[in-house]
């Protein structure tokens, strides 16, 4: 994964909003910045590039983003930009359109449409994650693609929530993703997002049957996460859950080289182990922390520890490490 940062911190005021309107421009498309406060402008944008598709953590003062025909007409580059908004709102104006989106949504602009979106009205700084993706990428008829710009989903449930835990998950830790790793992790995300708009288009059944099956499995992936302290939790309530049978479900994940069970385990595991090694959960004894993570008894999960990390579980407890 390739990385870059712009900041303005080390350039004049008077220059800062142009300096971002060109980094805009590389990581958008041409665009026509305008601040009410142009003297008191910052912004700070890390570029991350994913086989084609770019993700922006960033963070700027108010500023208004403005792309006009000509501008289109000079150069389009035919993306969508989606807006993930962890602080501050987007006010949008597409000419028969507008959108108004704030904190925990996401929002939808089309590089070959016209639009003016002011950002971050009331609030210091924007705080939020920009992703440019071609429309050429996502498994949709392009008809579909255009309908969706202009859209706002909640990041909260379903595919909107899905889409920030991966995108939170790309941005916090890149260093442990290699070369390697970026067509498989771009063809997630593309999975993910033509689910999202899919979805609500009402055209799943457009989808190709891979990308389905992709975004199926992160939605299981999910509510197995937050189901791991049930512990009833197994491959039959997963399958009903999802309404799938447990054999497909089964198949799903042996695509993946792994088994349902074995997936839960390793997730339980990798919880409980993280409490253990807690300083303000010392005193927490090791059976309440196995059942806290759906573990039937202490000694199953005894057997369990020992078997993936090759001590007891006592041996990972604060002030155990030096013997």
């Amino acid at each position: 994964m390739i990385e870059a940062v712009f900041h303005t911190r080390d350039i004049p005021p008077a220059e800062r909003l142009g300096y971002w309107q060109e980094c805009v421009a590389r990581t958008h498309a041409p665009l026509v910045l305008s601040s009410d406060e142009p003297d008191t402008f910052q912004a700070y944008q890390k570029l991350l590039d994913l086989d084609g598709v770019l993700l922006w953590p960033s963070i700027f003062r108010p500023v208004v983003f403005t792309r006009t025909r000509p501008l289109i007409r000079g150069s389009d580059p035919e993306n969508l930009h989606l807006t993930l908004i962890f602080r501050g709102r987007l006010e949008g104006d597409f000419g028969r359109t507008s959108i108004d989106v704030g904190t925990n949504e996401i929002s939808v602009i089309d590089s070959s449409t016209p639009f003016s979106i002011r950002a971050c009205r009331g609030h210091v700084e924007q705080h939020g994650i920009g992703l440019e993706i071609p429309k050429s990428r996502l498994p949709l008829p392009s008809k579909s693609v255009d309908r969706i710009a202009g859209a706002k989903f909640s990041a909260s449930s379903g595919y909107g929530a899905l889409t920030k835990n991966f995108l939170r998950t790309l941005v916090n830790d890149p260093a442990n993703h290699g070369p390697r790793d970026t067509d498989r992790l771009s063809t997630v995300l593309c999975d993910l997002l033509s689910g999202m708009f899919a979805q609500a288009l009402e055209a799943e059944n457009l989808l190709p049957p891979e990308s389905r099956r992709q975004t199926l499995l992160l939605r299981i992936k999910r509510f197995i996460n937050e189901q791991l302290s049930d512990p009833e939790l197994n491959p039959v309530t997963v399958a009903t859950a999802h309404h799938i049978s447990v054999r497909y479900l089964h198949r799903i994940f042996q695509e993946q080289g792994d088994t349902v069970s074995a997936w839960i385990r390793k997730r339980r595991l990798a919880h409980a182990r993280h409490d253990l090694g807690e300083e303000n959960l010392a005193h927490v004894p090791v059976y309440l922390i196995a059942q806290r993570w759906g573990f039937s008894s202490a000694a199953v999960f005894s057997r369990a520890f020992r078997d993936a990390y090759g001590v007891p579980p006592k041996d990972v407890r604060p002030g155990r490490a030096d013997g």
